[in-house]
């Protein structure tokens, strides 16, 4: 029996806790969802009490029975909630729908009381009515916020492996790409005794040798932004890692003139991991090799984002790899795109639930990163 109940537990989610998520490494949303439940089940077990405790008639007495059991139930959830593996966010979801139970049947119910006038007197049977109903829709709710959450989290597996798939096949297509130009160039080397082509072959070697190295470690970010956990987003001053990383890139490119721009009054902080500042330098990195100069770095607070801007003077990001990027067009041997500047940036955007956003004027391309304020 205890077999079945545990694996009943794993299959709604409430099975055994990430190993993220421990007592000694609270979430303040985690531990907020839990307690209103619980508190929800310990409110609605008095009312439910009444019949019991006053030896009612058999009938309501089972009616308090089965109302406190359920109420008892919502409390144990809360605390199978705090140490479930839903994430934060759909713990806070299945506590809302709790909360929107309790709100909507006992407004209903109030409402059915007020206007039949029974609320002037024998308020202790009504106030069992409604505790005891309001247990069960609480309850009732909780289950409903349950699989809410599975289905939100199934979407996210699912644009979590569309986005590996899509990756996958990046990187399938740039490393053939430069497995061909290895191969050939080895060849010109091993079979071509003219020094000056063997040298300008070397040179194309390790262009290669670099670009393969760069979307090894595009790939390896990727991964590692994907796995961050939630203490990793602390309180950040957006504007101060990108100027940041505007000195670095003047260091990288000394012949690429790069301008920074912020509001002086500026008053914006982000939750955000040193993610953002990797992201922040491919934007730039890219904006360097393939734009032209000056290279504009700038920052705009909204009332509910920042907006962290890279703009260029060439010709932009090309159609198709912004397409790509998107999600608005699939990839092909000629729309794969020439590195994962674009998808770290992009990566980087989801896991801080903002977003990535391109814009063209007749003379320059701006890539900007919005991140949602703290």
């Amino acid at each position: 029996m205890r077999t079945r109940i545990v694996s009943l537990l794993d299959q709604i989610g409430f099975g055994s806790p990430p190993e993220s998520i421990t007592p000694s490494d609270p979430s303040p949303v985690r531990v907020a969802a839990s307690a209103v439940v619980s508190v929800t089940g310990l409110v609605l077990l008095v009312p439910n009490l009444f019949p019991v405790l006053d030896g009612g008639g058999a009938f309501s007495v089972a009616l308090g029975l089965v109302g406190a059991l359920v109420a008892i139930g919502l409390v144990a959830v809360g605390g199978l909630l705090y140490y479930s593996g839903f994430s934060d966010r759909n713990a806070a979801r299945i506590a809302v729908w709790n909360l929107l139970g309790v709100v909507v049947l006992g407004g209903v119910m109030l409402a059915h009381a007020y206007a039949q006038n029974r609320l002037s007197g024998g308020i202790a049977p009504s106030m069992f009515t409604v505790g005891n109903l309001l247990a069960i829709g609480a309850a009732a709710h909780v289950i409903i916020g349950v699989y809410d959450a599975r289905r939100v989290r199934a979407e996210q597996l699912a644009r979590e492996r569309r986005r590996t798939a899509v990756l996958n096949r990046v990187l399938r297509h740039n490393l053939r790409n430069e497995a061909q130009v290895l191969a050939g160039h080895a060849d010109i080397v091993a079979g071509v005794p003219d020094e000056a082509q063997i040298r300008r072959s070397a040179a194309v070697l390790q262009r290669s040798a670099d670009t393969v190295g760069s979307l090894a470690e595009g790939a390896k970010t990727i991964s590692r932004e994907r796995d961050r956990g939630p203490e990793e987003y602390t309180p950040t001053d957006p504007a101060a890692v990108l100027e940041s990383a505007v000195e670095h890139a003047r260091d990288r490119f000394p012949e690429t003139s790069f301008e920074f721009d912020a509001p002086d009054d500026l008053d914006g902080t982000v939750r955000a991991s040193d993610g953002l500042r990797t992201a922040l330098d491919e934007l730039l990195e890219n904006a360097a090799e393939h734009g032209d100069p000056p290279v504009e770095a700038s920052v705009r607070i909204l009332p509910d984002a920042v907006e962290l801007s890279v703009t260029d003077r060439g010709d932009g990001v090309p159609a198709h790899e912004r397409d790509v990027v998107a999600g608005e067009t699939d990839i092909t041997q000629l729309t794969h795109g020439s590195g994962l500047g674009l998808w770290v940036a992009k990566t980087v955007a989801d896991t801080h639930r903002g977003s990535l956003s391109f814009s063209e004027t007749e003379d320059s391309t701006t890539v900007t990163l919005s991140v949602p304020r703290a």
